[in-house]
């Protein structure tokens, strides 16, 4: 998998901590946690100046304002289906009401056409098969630079 950041490749250097697995000495600079995981060790990586991801499936796009997301380096919200327009809503909730500055990156089942879509709505970069570049950057370069929303 690769990231890709507008017209721009990225390895992807942050690393999934599994429920299993985790124990809070094992979370690291690049650590992708879970947003249970987060609710759990927020003040430690806060304290440590832990740089995290805090991962969102579609199916459970919620925050309270306790949960201090604004905190975390980067947010992926994993796409359950490309038809589940959820996660557009919840990245600019992120950005708006939460006021969240970080990356915001989309992963999982996303077509290439949508990739115009989540940047309007707040993302900045998206995980992808390696041997679906092309397509992604294709579709993004003919976009007319039309908003058909508000």
């Amino acid at each position: 998998m690769i990231i890709l950041q507008k017209k721009y490749e990225y390895k992807n250097h942050y690393k999934q901590i599994k429920e299993q697995d985790f124990l809070k000495q094992n979370i690291r600079n690049g650590s992708i946690l879970s947003i249970s995981q987060w609710r759990k060790t927020k003040h430690i990586i806060q304290d440590q100046k832990i740089d995290v991801a805090v991962e969102f499936s579609s199916n459970d796009c919620s925050l309270s304002d306790h949960d201090e997301i604004s905190k975390a380096a980067m947010i992926q919200i994993n796409f359950e289906t490309f038809k589940d327009g959820r996660p557009f809503t919840f990245a600019k909730m992120l950005r708006r009401k939460h006021n969240f500055k970080g990356e915001l990156r989309a992963a999982g089942h996303i077509l290439p056409d949508q990739f115009v879509f989540l940047i309007r709505c707040g993302f900045d970069s998206v995980e992808i098969k390696e041997e679906d570049k092309d397509i992604w950057l294709e579709l993004l370069e003919i976009d007319e630079g039309l908003y058909y929303q508000p």
